[in-house]
């Protein structure tokens, strides 16, 4: 039985430990699951992360409309998302539609126009968030070391989880809500996740 699985949360909160915990989870279980993560690794993708590191300065409106059409490749492409569940494995993935609604709504783009050009986006079964107080998550991104992304500044993080806590609410984004608290040690939120997943 194919799945659909999308973690969320904010930048540092732990998403990406997460999907490779319970792809491994899945894996010793004998189901087949694929990651992925947006944005992707693909050529739209590669030109966002550019733009989100500060190499490459993109207007809002496209970052946002080149983050729709990274999601397009990446669920429509020949070895996409929607050919790997019609094959009938697993995907979860490190971020989806949630993401782009809360980021890029927090740099002032209209959430009705994120909406209509994301409403190609086939839902997920189910979303993972992974709400972790924002100075938590500082700390993470500071421990990690590099630079400050795009996203990563202490007041765009809280508009962005003011954001996705409104977002949420919405089933229609997130399927199967599984809302965990980040704040614990990683085994306890893999803990959580498997005995909800």
């Amino acid at each position: 039985m194919r799945r659909f699985v999308v973690f969320e949360g904010l930048d540092g909160a732990g998403t990406t430990t997460q999907v490779a915990l319970l792809r491994d989870e899945l894996a010793r279980r004998g189901i087949a699951a694929e990651t992925s993560n947006e944005p992707s690794n693909g050529p739209i993708g590669s030109a966002l992360r550019a733009a989100i590191e500060g190499r490459l300065r993109l207007d809002p409106v496209a970052l946002a409309l080149g983050f729709a059409a990274d999601r397009a490749d990446h669920l429509f492409k020949e070895d996409g998302v929607v050919a790997t569940l019609d094959a009938g494995r697993w995907v979860l993935s490190d971020r989806y539609v949630l993401s782009s609604l809360a980021y890029q709504a927090s740099l002032g783009i209209d959430a009705a126009w994120l909406r209509e050009i994301n409403a190609f986006a086939i839902p997920p079964d189910a979303t993972i968030f992974i709400d972790t107080p924002v100075e938590l998550c500082l700390e993470r991104i500071s421990a990690r070391g590099g630079h400050i992304e795009l996203f990563e500044g202490r007041e765009r993080l809280r508009a962005v989880a003011e954001l996705y806590q409104g977002l949420l609410v919405d089933e229609r984004l997130t399927g199967r809500l599984i809302h965990v608290d980040g704040a614990r040690s990683v085994d306890s939120i893999a803990q959580e996740i498997r005995e909800q997943i």
